[in-house]
């Protein structure tokens, strides 16, 4: 993107140092000169205007050997705040952070799924509300929320798309049934975009820019950054490897299996049961913890699993040839051995070695990638400040 007018090219260096800042903690205005290659006349009329509006402060020195000891700037973390939701699976989790992106509070509680559609907008409404009552945030200071969720959302009308989680999710306009009950900006997004989002700004994805994200658990889906881009595709379906197929049936093509149905939390765990497993089973999760057990048949579910998944994992790696491929979801469940194991198998039929990592952030990598997303709203806002 080009910055040609004075008020674009000011904005747009505000938002860098704002940037850093977050990124890095407090800097010296020589420090920010050098990292944003601006002259420090530029750098002390960019940073005045942001100590006037009170969205920096200074805040000491920092240690010098010799000579006048430069003061540090620091992002007023109080200025504003965002909240992020992930009401994937089993567990609503709201959170409450500042501008600095510093989690002031959490709250986690079970989706009373058996209710339906309309009952879980309204527990994410009441959970909403609890959190900003608890941490005192000032509501007008409460600029963003950023939900995330299953299914493919649609821009104009913010209902949900092509998900399994429960009958009448795909009517609900959750995005408007927010904004109207707490007049707070309301941000709809996929659970695994936020996944990535999350891993690449607080977890092991921030080393790279080319990372395919895979997450197993109620369903199996990717996403890719691609030279630090969130690749979306025309529909927003870029990464549903679920739909991915193994092979069809040469005389029913209406029975072949894709990956979704093979690789989810309910095949393995029914697959286990048909094998005669002696132990509680829900999830892929609870499979590898009986395998690491000692669980012989839970041993074989899972290296069965870890078969098919590696044929997915190909498919994608020969489209998109990443740097990392994360794993995500129930997939952080898998030990070291098993993904040596994944490695070898996809080695043996595909002649580039990958570089597969657990995620770092685990289960709660949507709700930072929410909180990282209601930031960066909160940068297209802000130049209305100053």
């Amino acid at each position: 993107m080009s910055y040609t007018m004075p008020k674009q090219i000011g904005d747009y260096n505000k938002n860098m140092v704002l940037s850093i800042l977050r990124e890095k903690g407090p800097a010296s205005r020589v420090e920010l000169s050098r990292l944003l290659e601006l002259s420090p006349t530029a750098v002390t009329r960019n940073t005045s205007k942001l100590l006037e509006n009170g969205i920096i402060r200074e805040c000491g020195a920092e240690k010098s050997s010799m000579g006048r000891k430069p003061t540090l700037i620091e992002l007023c973390g109080e200025f504003c705040y965002v909240l992020g939701v992930d009401i994937v699976g089993g567990t609503l989790k709201v959170a409450l952070a500042d501008l600095i992106g510093a989690t002031i509070l959490c709250r986690e509680e079970p989706v009373r799924k058996e209710k339906g559609a309309d009952a879980i907008i309204e527990q994410l409404i009441s959970a909403l509300r609890g959190v900003i009552m608890q941490s005192g945030a000032p509501p007008e200071k409460i600029w963003v929320v950023t939900i995330g969720a299953p299914g493919i959302f649609d821009a104009d009308t913010g209902k949900s798309q092509f998900t399994f989680f429960l009958d009448g999710w795909d009517d609900v306009d959750i995005r408007a049934r927010v904004f109207d009950a707490l007049s707070i900006e309301t941000i709809i997004e996929n659970d695994v975009n936020l996944d990535i989002i999350g891993e690449t700004w607080k977890g092991v994805g921030k080393e790279y820019d080319s990372i395919l994200y895979v997450k197993l658990g109620q369903g199996f889906a990717a996403r890719v950054v691609l030279q630090n881009k969130l690749l979306r595709g025309r529909h927003k379906m870029a990464g549903e490897i679920g739909y991915m197929l193994p092979y069809i049936p040469l005389n029913d093509a209406a029975g072949a299996l894709n990956f979704e149905n093979m690789l989810c939390n309910e095949a393995v765990s029914r697959k286990y049961a048909d094998m005669n497993g002696m132990n509680s089973a829900d999830t892929i999760s609870d499979l590898c913890a009986l395998s690491g057990n000692g669980d012989k048949t839970a041993r074989a579910v899972v290296y069965d699993l870890l078969d098919d998944f590696a044929v997915a994992l190909i498919n994608s790696a020969a489209v998109l040839d990443p740097q990392v491929i994360i794993l995500g979801g129930d997939a952080c469940s898998l030990g070291d051995n098993e993904i040596a194991y994944l490695k070898a198998r996809m080695g043996r039929l595909f002649p580039l070695e990958q570089n597969i990592l657990a995620s770092s952030l685990g289960k709660n990598a949507c709700l930072s990638g929410a909180i990282k997303s209601g930031l960066d709203r909160v940068e297209d806002r802000i130049t209305k400040v100053w």
